[in-house]
């Protein structure tokens, strides 16, 4: 125990360097360890519980390719290039995600039925995923709640499903209106079952056959059912868009490597048998209707050829005849070697003009005019228009023999040529849908990946911890950030209040207490039965009281008597504590020690001596007893007490009295330390009346709890009622961190 003199005057308040205010952060967390181990542990179960007790999600996967190929018609392709803004293989992942192939999906596998088991409240998916079989919680369940199952299932046992019990339903029909809405499937004692809807019977039947009700419109298949009777599943039959977007939901699409054209599809849910099943049949949906899709657009082609060519030709035969009978009229009349370059171009850029008109036919079909491959063939055209355009003027210099069989020689090549080129095309096309393969290949059929995608546990509960730990750990800092309460000696005596002695919390301390509601109160107040000093006068806070009786035997020779006034800024400081065993640490070295209860409001000092309130100071002040009828003996040898009394109406006034003064000054001749217990400075003025007949006087301030705020306002009550005070007890100092309070830390000597 040290004494902590008033530093002078002119000495700055110390300061804590960032160094220091971070040991305080980390002893502030360390001081509280076991309360952020228990936080942590908890959050740790809470965890745990939480993730064992979500569903078990499993993944399927597979692996497909989607070629950026196409069957077109060649011109179209060569007026993509370079053009097109659209990506062929995007469109065929959305396609893949499109309700066309999802919702085939959910039909072949009937996906918009929908089995929930019955689980136990709260505890029953954390049982289930830990493996507890019906038998095995049948065993262990008490008996009240196996007569409850029984009576809730008319004696067929526990409606919860459990681990190793499952149904499987191929086919369930309902009525119109009841889709969406719930049913209950009960699994009865011949191993068959029956469905409830609204509690009402609607269906019997056995698992394997059809069950059926014709009247209502119910048809059920139970394809697969293996659990005790009792056992009830919610069933339910959603619509075929609720079945696409909970299938669209569970899907997800991956890209492998960049622009490679690979994709890995993932398929999560809790049934592991029904999701690979699931990733299979929509690869397969996706991979026919991808080939389906490119077989027509071989047969758009081929119609489309089909309709072109018997106009061609006849457009062919016309010009042939025409040509053949000019010749006939003009004797036969041959081109120039000029004419005749002339017309090999003029029929280049007609056979490219034809070409144009028919692409435009087939992009008229797929694209609107704004689409950048339906504008490529726009340019295109208009730049061969000018080529012809600029033939024509030429043509026109000639003569007019010459023109006119070079327009008609024209005319027949240029039918010839695109002829020719519609029926190798069309044969091109027959070849294309004979062998159509589309542009999508599977290249790892799905399968089911070990282990878990969800819960996971391990990952969960760690985290769940660490959550835990920080945010305790935060709340203490904050706390500690926040809080203005004296927590050093130092802010004391930065206050003007030199600290006389900074006792420990006492643990031992705490036995002795207890917490009553006296009649005249109305808020519980903690007594202390018996003194510490007297029960184990070895404890630390009786050493640091032992430290204080010396320092005052050394500040009370400048007073003018040898009372002492022990008070507190607020209630629950230790005031009392400190004055009682203070008392009785002066006793046990041989000093005649009289306690005084002056708080007669809800002074408790009579319960540490076993005695009773009632003969007391109240009493001696208002002369209905002598001063030796008030004075009580105790087991300490040197130690005697004046209880409070019995609650006055005006305990103020009685302390005003001179009757008061009076008894002071008689017990000063008596005894050689006379310690007053008083209300607290804040709450009543008590202390003040008091303290102007002590000549010392001490506050008691409670470590942690009082604010500086609160002692300045109660050491300015005081001086303002003439009563000086000699000091501050640091009261309840809890044990510090090693070395977090360097600067005073010499005071824990006494008791290390």
């Amino acid at each position: 125990m040290t004494i902590f003199p008033a530093p002078p005057a002119s000495s700055p308040a110390p300061q804590e360097n960032s160094d220091i205010s971070l040991r305080k952060l980390l002893g502030t967390l360390v001081d509280h360890k076991w309360l952020i181990i228990l936080v942590t542990l908890v959050a740790i179960l809470i965890g745990y519980f939480h993730s064992s007790s979500q569903p078990r999600i499993y993944q399927a996967d597979a692996l497909i390719q989607i070629e950026n190929r196409g069957a077109m018609l060649g011109l179209l392709e060569s007026l993509a290039v370079g053009e097109q803004t659209g990506n062929p293989t995007a469109a065929e992942l959305q396609i893949l995600q499109s309700r066309m192939v999802l919702g085939e999906t959910a039909d072949r596998l009937d996906l918009a039925i929908r089995i929930e088991p019955r689980r136990l409240p709260v505890i029953g998916d954390f049982l289930i995923n830990h493996g507890v079989t019906h038998e095995k919680y049948e065993g262990l369940a008490p008996d009240f709640l196996r007569t409850r199952w029984l009576e809730s299932s008319d004696e067929l046992g526990s409606p919860y499903v459990w681990s190793q019990e499952s149904l499987r339903v191929s086919r369930f029909d309902v009525p119109p209106g009841r889709e969406g809405r719930g049913h209950i499937l009960r699994v009865t004692q011949q191993g068959g079952y029956e469905l409830l809807h609204d509690g009402q019977l609607v269906l019997t039947g056995l698992a394997g056959e059809t069950a059926q009700d014709e009247v209502h419109g119910y048809r059920l298949f139970v394809s697969q059912l293996e659990a005790h009777p009792g056992a009830e599943f919610y069933l339910h039959r959603v619509s075929r868009l609720a079945a696409i977007r909970q299938l669209q939901n569970r899907f997800l699409i991956e890209p492998r490597g960049q622009d490679s054209g690979v994709y890995q599809l993932r398929l999560s849910g809790t049934d592991r048998e029904q999701i690979q099943e699931s990733l299979d049949t929509l690869t397969g949906v996706f991979l026919t209707q991808n080939v389906q899709r490119q077989s027509e657009e071989a047969e758009k082609q081929i119609a489309f050829l089909n309709e072109q060519i018997p106009q061609v030709n006849e457009q062919l035969t016309d010009a042939e005849n025409q040509l053949n009978e000019y010749r006939a009229q003009r004797d036969s009349v041959d081109l120039t070697f000029e004419t005749q370059n002339l017309l090999n171009s003029l029929v280049a850029v007609d056979n490219q003009l034809t070409e144009l008109a028919l692409a435009e036919s087939d992009l008229a079909e797929r694209y609107r005019p704004t689409h950048p491959n339906y504008q490529a063939l726009l340019r295109k055209r208009s730049q061969l228009q000018a080529e012809r355009e600029r033939l024509d003027a030429q043509i026109g210099d000639l003569p007019e023999t010459q023109q006119e069989v070079l327009r008609l020689t024209r005319d027949t090549q240029v039918n010839q040529q695109v002829y020719v080129q519609l029926l190798n095309q069309r044969q091109e096309m027959r070849l294309v849908k004979a062998g159509t393969v589309g542009n999508v290949r599977i290249l790892d059929a799905a399968m089911l990946q070990p282990g878990l995608v969800s819960p996971r546990v391990s990952l969960t509960t760690a985290i769940s911890g660490l959550v835990g730990a920080l945010l305790v750990s935060m709340v203490l800092v904050i706390r500690m950030l926040m809080t203005r309460a004296i927590k050093s000696p130092d802010q004391l005596e930065e206050l003007g209040l030199p600290v006389y002695a900074a006792l420990p919390e006492s643990a031992e301390q705490a036995k002795l207490t207890r917490r009553i509601r006296p009649r005249h109160a109305k808020k519980p107040q903690d007594i202390f039965r018996r003194l510490l000093a007297m029960e184990n006068p070895s404890e630390i806070a009786v050493e640091s009281l032992r430290g204080l009786r010396t320092s005052l035997y050394f500040a009370m020779l400048e007073a003018g008597d040898n009372r002492l006034m022990i008070t507190g800024a607020s209630p629950a400081v230790g005031k009392s504590f400190v004055a009682a065993n203070l008392a009785g640490v002066c006793a046990q070295a041989g000093q005649r020690v009289l306690l005084v209860d002056a708080d007669m409001r809800r002074g408790h000092l009579h319960h540490a001596f076993g005695g009773q309130s009632e003969g007391g100071l109240s009493e001696l002040l208002a002369q209905r007893i002598e001063p030796d009828e008030a004075i009580r003996h105790t087991d300490l040898e040197g130690l005697h007490y004046v209880s409070r009394g019995t609650v006055p109406p005006n305990p103020s006034e009685l302390l005003m009295q001179r009757s008061f003064h009076v008894f002071l000054e008689s017990m000063s001749a008596r005894y050689d330390l006379v310690v007053l217990d008083t209300p607290p400075v804040l709450a009543v003025t008590d202390a003040a009346v008091v303290g102007k007949l002590a000549g010392t006087s001490l506050l008691v301030v409670r470590f942690g709890t009082n604010p500086p705020a609160e002692i300045k306002a109660a050491k300015r009550r005081l001086e303002s009622a003439g009563v000086r005070l000699k000091g501050a007890i640091l009261n309840g100092v809890e044990k510090p961190t090693k070395n977090r309070y360097g600067h005073y830390g010499s005071y824990l000597y006494a008791y290390r």
